[in-house]
């Protein structure tokens, strides 16, 4: 319990610290609140949002490293291009596993072990979102029946390059 606790204030607390900051802009410097009614404004808020901010984030991120650990079984021709801790939209779902791509399929292997194949010369359609808040982002490609896949990767640069060369 003690573990969960750290890890929701340590996943929340920039998110507190933009609160008390955002309240700080409003109170005191366009609402010229007193130094003591800012404080007692601007902290509870600062703390629900760190709390909140900080739960809903432990509950909904996979750590990078089990991910990292899941292995993808790949054929004895294929070489691997480029793989990583990717998340990939499943039936409206964002399913966190990791992402694989050799010169002949990409392959996703989901935490619970179930594994997503195609191969690479039925994908076509490539468009690439750049996250605003690092060197992530994500993209999609469509099969040979026209489905949308759609995968969030952390380096889309790295994935971009690979994938257009190819």
């Amino acid at each position: 319990m003690r573990k969960t606790i750290v890890k929701i204030i340590s996943n929340g607390f920039l998110y507190g610290v933009y609160a008390f900051l955002l309240c700080f802009c409003l109170g005191i410097i366009i609402a010229h609140l007193p130094l003591g009614l800012f404080l007692e404004i601007s902290i509870p808020i600062a703390l629900c949002s760190m709390i909140l901010n900080g739960a809903i984030y432990t509950r909904f991120t996979k750590p990078v490293k089990v991910l990292e650990k899941i292995k993808i079984n790949k054929e004895d021709f294929e070489n691997v291009i480029i793989e990583a801790p990717a998340n990939h939209l499943i039936d409206g779902d964002i399913v966190s596993g990791k992402l694989c791509l050799t010169d002949k399929r990409l392959l996703f292997k989901s935490r619970e072990q179930e594994e997503f194949t195609w191969d690479k010369s039925e994908l076509h359609t490539m468009v690439f979102y750049r996250s605003f808040k690092n060197k992530g982002g994500e993209f999609t490609l469509k099969d040979k029946a026209d489905r949308r896949l759609m995968f969030e990767v952390d380096q889309l640069k790295s994935w971009k390059t690979v994938l257009l060369d190819n």
